[in-house]
């Protein structure tokens, strides 16, 4: 299914709360729905504005801040070069696109974004298969001149990107930011992909962080990311592929900004697949806001969850139990053409 990508919305500050950028995003979604187009996601500046306007959560992000001494320093990081050749950085380019398609909210990016916005202001580094030469993982990073360290280890190292296509590619940047030790202080990640890194770091403790006895050993700190939002609810639910179980659902929707999600919708579900059908005999009746029905749809959250938030409210026979059996999208992917 297509997905409108929102970006850069901006209102001059003479003209700022006065309803603006609401209509903006009114149009857009009234743009995108004459477009055909059932979905959209965007970075959003304040999450709750686009909340009230029907985008939900989708990403968690959680920035570790970590010492190179408690990553391994594996056999791998021997295949790990830099960046030299025009074919080192074309390998990249592939690498990042066929990791890209299989994730949610990464850019597709031309040559003038790689050589002008990342390369040219990062430095490189490649995972390069010892069996098949072929470049399996990468690293984009800065140094970061420590200021309040007057020792001969003055640095910390931001990692703008990780990616990584398998286990050896992980491993082996994971043990080059480990040789890393003895002139890095700490090593900045944000993670986007939702790595257990505490169960990879010797001691899960964040440099700087705090320890005690309710927190025990501060690991990372956890933010909020991308916002996605069903734009045409009857077409999301007809082409999607759903959870195990059968029963009628009468969905309840409110959308304020699109009042045509917010008519009432019977659909029947069949361990898979989806029809609207009669409102007669359902078995569950869903009340819930696009926003959150939206944050059900990308996987961020469960209807159970959600109920137990008071975000949903189930009434008829089947609870909300049944309804989560249900209504389980499979793992959606979204790749942004900006």
């Amino acid at each position: 299914m297509p997905v409108g990508g929102i970006g850069r919305v901006a209102v001059s500050p003479e003209a700022r709360l006065s309803g603006i950028a609401y209509r903006l995003m009114a149009r857009a979604v009234q743009i995108m729905d004459q477009n055909g187009i059932p979905l959209s996601i965007l970075y959003p500046f304040r999450h709750s504005f686009y909340h009230k306007l029907g985008w939900g959560l989708v990403e968690q992000v959680r920035l570790y801040r970590f010492s190179p001494e408690d990553l391994p320093l594996t056999e791998e990081r021997l295949s790990v070069m830099p960046v030299v050749t025009r074919e080192d950085m074309e390998a990249v380019m592939a690498c990042y696109h066929s990791f890209a398609s299989e994730r949610n909210g990464m850019l597709l990016r031309d040559e003038p974004v790689w050589y002008e916005h990342v390369s040219k202001n990062n430095l490189a580094y490649i995972y390069r298969s010892s069996e098949s030469g072929e470049v399996e993982g990468y690293l984009f990073f800065r140094y970061i001149p420590h200021q309040t360290d007057r020792s001969f280890m003055t640095s910390d190292i931001n990692i703008r990107e990780m990616i990584y296509r398998n286990d050896r590619a992980f491993r082996g940047l994971l043990g080059f930011l480990a040789s890393q030790r003895d002139q890095i202080r700490a090593i900045e990640y944000f993670d986007h992909f939702n790595t257990p890194f505490e169960h990879i770091l010797r001691e899960p403790a964040s440099v700087d962080g705090r320890r005690n006895m309710a927190l025990g050993a501060e690991t990372a700190q956890i933010g909020s990311g991308l916002m996605g939002r069903i734009i045409q609810l009857r077409r999301v639910l007809a082409q999607s592929r759903f959870g195990s179980g059968s029963g009628r659902v009468v969905f309840q929707v409110s959308d304020s900004l699109h009042p045509a999600n917010a008519e009432s919708l019977t659909v029947e579900f069949d361990n898979g697949s989806a029809a609207y059908t009669r409102p007669n005999g359902s078995e569950a009746t869903l009340k819930i806001d696009i926003a959150t029905l939206s944050s059900i749809f990308w996987g961020k959250l469960t209807l159970v969850q959600a109920v137990h938030l008071g975000l949903a409210e189930i009434e008829g026979r089947g609870g909300a139990d049944f309804l989560d059996k249900v209504l389980t999208f499979p793992r959606s992917v979204c790749l942004d053409y900006f």
